[in-house]
This record gives C-alpha cells, structure tokens and sequence, in this order.
C-alpha cells in the first residue's frame, strides 16, 4: 500500500475516544516499556469537530529506534509502517480495517509530542478555532483535495498558524 489514499471528512463521532481508548489497551502491550504516554490527538479528539474518520494516536517514546519485536507485534496487530513520511522526527503507522487508526512515534515531550497536544488542547478549549479549522477542512475537500498528501498540503498553513495561535495562548 502506498502512503497517498483517498479522504473523507465526516461530523464528530462519539465513538471516537472510545476506539481510542480501546487501541490504546492494545498499543501498552505492544509497546511495553518503551511507551512513556500515549495519547489521542488530531481532529478526532476534538469534540464536535469535523475530522477524517482516522483516530489518530500519538505514541511518546524514548527512543525512535523500535526493537524488531515492537514493530513486528504493530505488523501482527494489523498496523503498516512507513518511516518518517515525511515528517522529521516521527514514525509514521497506520492501520486500516473495520476501524482506521493512525499512530505518530515521536520522542516523548519533544518538539512533535508538545506541539501536536498543544494544537490539540487549544482546539479543544476555543471553539472558534476549532470551527474555523473545520471549515478549512470543508474547503479542501470541496475543493477537490480528496487525497491524503493533497488534503495535507492544503492545510498545512492553517495548521502552522493554529500551532503559532496556541503557543501564543496556551505557551
């Protein structure tokens, strides 16, 4: 499978922190003790927001260097890793079955982990930010940005000021 793929954008499901939570309970026993948090983030922990129907999972490790036993319980629990993709600093998996997940690797309390939960946090405590990004979302989807990296570069200034906004309220 390559890392492009078709997206939707679809309304907050309630059932999403509780697939979160669900994956969660599997990805401790995989991860063992090289997980030092694991959290929900992107869209679909925001409540009421309008999100791709991908729970995404942020995964605070120690080290980026997984042992061949990690990776090997993420392929047997149905995930597919594609490295960085893109984005320095992260592992990038993914997991596509009756419900889609994504996990980002990332040093614990480094750079990727602060700013995704910081992103995070203040989408969830300002819903004028969170219906704008929503509506940012809509626009690319309408405007033809149907693919995951199309969709992605789409947003990407969106999501650069919303990190600069957070910072600045939340620092």
């Amino acid at each position: 499978m390559e890392l492009d793929e078709r997206i939707t954008v679809v309304p907050y499901d309630e059932q999403w922190p509780v697939l979160f939570e669900a994956e969660k309970e599997k990805l401790l026993g995989v991860f063992a003790d090289s997980a030092v948090d694991i959290q929900h983030f992107g869209s679909t922990s925001v409540p009421g927001m309008v999100a791709k129907p991908i729970v995404d999972i942020l995964v605070g490790v120690r080290t980026l260097e997984l042992d061949r036993a990690t990776t090997n319980r993420l392929t047997e629990l149905g995930y597919e890793g594609f490295g960085e993709a893109g984005v320095k600093g992260r592992l990038y998996f993914r997991k596509r079955r009756e419900h889609a997940f994504n996990l980002a690797v990332v040093i614990w309390n480094g750079e990727q982990w602060m700013n995704n939960l910081l992103i995070r946090d203040y989408l969830r405590r300002s819903p004028e930010a969170a219906r704008q990004y929503g509506e940012q979302k809509m626009n690319a989807i309408r405007s033809g940005h149907t693919t995951l990296l199309a969709y992605s570069d789409e947003k990407a200034e969106c999501v650069g000021r919303l990190l600069e906004q957070a910072k600045r309220i939340m620092g």
